[in-house]
């Protein structure tokens, strides 16, 4: 076994077998803790080019990976393997968040403090980086995940028809779709209870659960409306059946374009918007569309950021914390996907997101604002400066964010609203129900 300090730190039967890891006697340890795939289709994967660099161009020490991602049988049990070994001191040096609770892991005082680390380091600093997604993920002011870009989880309107703002009340957004003409839908055709409510969950949860407490309160006029609200849109079944038809042809798309094109579509919801997807999305709404958000009972900005890269976090216990910064700092100044020509993140380190805007706003583009319908192309001009700012005060209103570990608590509450949904459980019952084994739970993370 490979030891730092007098401590065991890894055999290698515990390396990554998907890897070809070999342990070198001569260098230090840091062991990373895999939860995410090492590629595929989704951008949240593990970076493993990344590792094998840092590697290469260090002498001293060695990041070695173990897995708890597996197969997808494996998956929960190797998630709790990691949970059980930290709670025994085992704490990796380096974590993917994407299978860990990440309130229950800074509460138990398994992670780092990021904020000293940014501020100290001599190509972010506070000023270097985009505050509003990394505040969107502290906790109690303390920063403890590393990620390298965002985009936008919101709904966006044509200013003219539905306000120049970023946020409206259930109230609102029903008294708007009241003023549209007869046959016209909220949203396209594939938005579904089980989607609107997990994204509603995660705007406004935190309304009714105090995790520093243990305590929840469900039993309240605000999640009630939501739920009532939820019920309007058809399940996720009758939106697959619907759309079965369709898989190959997109004529079901299509028929959703030519409604909004013809103004029977309120409203676009849409999980990747950035400041280089804005010159389309505001020729597709007749020049200047409104990041108006999903409804959010307390008025709140109803949009969230979620991420397009890597999450991972320091350990607290890690005993060479200069070597894992200078691995982690990595997520931010060569990012996967926050590069300055991907039209659907915004990456948090301002020299990036700089080379980004400063392209936008000096040059024109080509836009082809609808694909299926309606394909002509159109010659939008550089973005003006107000734009660019309105888009930032847009941002800078967000201060939620979607982190992959943290969803154990809103699968739970969509779980118990699922009977309620499909019409088998009444209100009622469904929000003592919700009240109660939310409870049960937050007594059980203590």
């Amino acid at each position: 076994a490979c030891s730092t300090g007098g401590r065991q730190r890894i055999t290698p039967d515990e390396l990554d077998p998907a890897l070809n890891q070999e342990i070198d006697p001569d260098k230090e340890i840091l062991i990373y803790a895999r939860t995410s795939p090492i590629s595929g289709s989704s951008n949240l994967f593990f970076d493993r080019q990344a590792v094998d660099k840092f590697n290469r161009t260090h002498d001293d020490v060695q990041i070695l990976v173990k897995d708890y991602y597996g197969s997808a049988e494996e998956r929960g049990q190797n998630y709790e393997r990691l949970l059980s070994e930290m709670a025994a001191g085992q704490v990796p040096d380096i974590i993917d968040l994407a299978g860990v609770p990440y309130r229950q892991a800074i509460q138990k005082g398994y992670l780092e403090d990021l904020w000293p680390y940014i501020e100290n380091d001599p190509d972010l600093g506070r000023d270097g980086v985009l505050e509003a997604p990394l505040k969107a993920a502290e906790v109690n002011g303390g920063l403890y995940a590393a990620f390298g870009a965002v985009s936008v989880d919101t709904v966006l309107g044509t200013a003219s028809q539905v306000g120049d703002r970023t946020s409206w009340t259930l109230q609102e957004i029903q008294d708007a779709f009241d003023a549209m003409p007869e046959g016209a839908t909220l949203l396209q055709f594939d938005a579904s209870r089980e989607m609107l409510a997990g994204i509603l969950m995660h705007l406004s949860l935190e309304n009714y659960v105090d995790q520093e407490t243990g305590t929840c309160s469900f039993d309240s006029p605000g999640f009630r409306s939501m739920l009532e609200f939820v019920s309007r849109f058809p399940t996720q079944k009758e939106v697959e059946a619907e759309t079965a038809v369709f898989a190959d042809d997109f004529a079901k798309w299509k028929e959703a374009e030519e409604r909004f094109v013809s103004g029977l579509q309120m409203l676009d919801n849409s999980q990747y918007v950035a400041l280089t997807s804005l010159p389309k999305l505001n020729a597709r709404h007749g020049g200047r569309c409104a990041f108006i958000g999903y409804p959010v009972e307390d008025g709140s900005t109803g949009s969230i950021f979620r991420l397009t890269g890597q999450c991972i976090a320091m350990s607290s216990t890690c005993e060479n914390k200069e070597a894992a910064w200078e691995f982690m700092r990595t997520v931010y100044t060569e990012p996967k996907d926050g590069t300055p020509d991907n039209n659907s993140a915004i990456p948090i380190w301002k020299v990036l997101y700089d080379k980004q805007k400063d392209t936008l706003m000096h040059t024109e583009q080509e836009i082809v604002p609808f694909l299926l319908t309606q394909q002509q192309t159109v010659t939008v001009p550089p973005l003006a400066e107000e734009e660019v700012r309105r888009f930032e005060d847009f941002i800078n209103s967000i201060d939620k964010i979607e982190l992959i570990g943290e969803r154990d608590l809103f699968n739970l509450v969509l779980e118990v609203c699922a009977p309620y949904f499909s019409g088998e459980k009444p209100l009622d019952e469904t929000v003592a129900l919700v009240q109660n084994r939310v409870g049960l739970y937050l007594s059980e993370q203590k």
